[in-house]
């Protein structure tokens, strides 16, 4: 009987040694939740999982700070790497101050990305002012560019890019969930070009913040400041770029992500507006990337086509973290 017992003994020491985890087995799950389970099984501390909204804006104040107290460099919209198509190629911007010009032979496949990032600059920890609890002071940057990559018998031209440096305060609502946050931002944005092909306009908007365990909404509307006939390239960018927009994410497993764009410029007499549908799923490209297929609809996909109507479909990669 005894040596039954220590077999037994063995056999359950040996079963328990198993299925204890380790760092290796730990780094080796893919999904996420399911990955931060087993570090805190094995450090024996519980790991808070931080939301979508509260890790974009720091609402709890967890972020990263530096030896100076400031937060790093970090991403703010999609960082992306695109092969994108469009149904209808804008040959010949035009507007109010720019009639059309010669045809350009641009293609209809080209390279789309986008960098984008900002830094805190300052902040209010604790803060009570119309019910806030902290506000933060953001610097963003955000660069989108559309390349004839495979337009080789014109030298493969940079067919557009816009810039938009921003700055944004944001107010936290302490909220755990329901309104977590209100953004105040200054945005300008233009493509730097001159002459038929310059577009650019100045902005002041005010952003709402809404999350639901997976689901988060961001409802932004905004208003332009006029400019003067003279120097005004594009007086009629509402009408097409909108004067609101509606962005929904849902991301039901911490790593597949869903988002639904809509902008608007709420003229009953002649709605324009634009769509657009992304969706990513993890890949192991640097272990930093997702794989993106993105559709939209309407207009002003970029500033040169902000009164082009074209659909379009693209894919490639979306960098989640750097």
């Amino acid at each position: 009987m005894r040596p039954i017992l220590i077999a037994l003994t063995l056999a359950i020491a040996g079963t328990a040694h198993a299925a204890a985890p380790n760092w290796k087995t730990c780094a080796a799950i893919e999904q996420e939740h399911e990955r931060l389970a087993c570090y805190d099984k094995l450090t024996g501390h519980r790991y808070i999982q931080r939301s979508a909204l509260t890790r974009a804006w720091d609402l709890d104040g967890l972020g990263n700070p530096d030896s100076a107290g400031v937060r790093r460099l970090e991403p703010y919209r999609a960082n992306r790497l695109m092969v994108h198509h469009t149904s209808r190629i804008n040959a010949q911007p035009a507007s109010p101050s720019h009639p059309a010009s010669t045809p350009s032979p641009y293609q209809p496949n080209e390279l789309k990305f986008q960098f984008s990032a900002k830094s805190e600059i300052g902040n209010f920890r604790e803060l009570d002012l119309l019910g806030f609890q902290n506000f933060r002071l953001w610097a963003g940057f955000t660069q989108q560019s559309y390349w004839q990559l495979f337009n080789g018998s014109q030298s493969s031209p940079f067919r557009e890019t816009n810039y938009e440096p921003e700055l944004i305060g944001t107010f936290g609502t302490g909220h755990g969930d329901g309104w977590r946050l209100l953004n105040i931002g200054l945005s300008h944005q233009s493509n730097g070009r001159g002459d038929y092909l310059s577009r650019s306009w100045n902005r002041i908007y005010a952003q709402g913040g809404w999350e639901y365990g997976d689901y988060y909404l961001l409802a932004r509307g905004w208003w332009r400041f006029p400019e003067s006939a003279a120097n005004d390239d594009n007086s009629d960018i509402q009408q097409y770029l909108g004067r609101a927009e509606l962005e929904a994410h849902w991301s039901p497993d911490s790593d597949d992500e869903v988002t639904l764009l809509a902008r608007s410029n709420l003229s009953f007499g002649q709605p324009r507006g634009y769509l657009q549908l992304d969706w990513s799923t993890p890949v192991r490209f640097w272990h930093l990337s997702h794989l993106s297929l993105q559709l939209a609809t309407g207009y002003g996909q970029n500033l040169i086509d902000y009164n082009h109507n074209q659909t379009s479909f693209a894919f490639g990669l979306t960098f989640k973290d750097w």
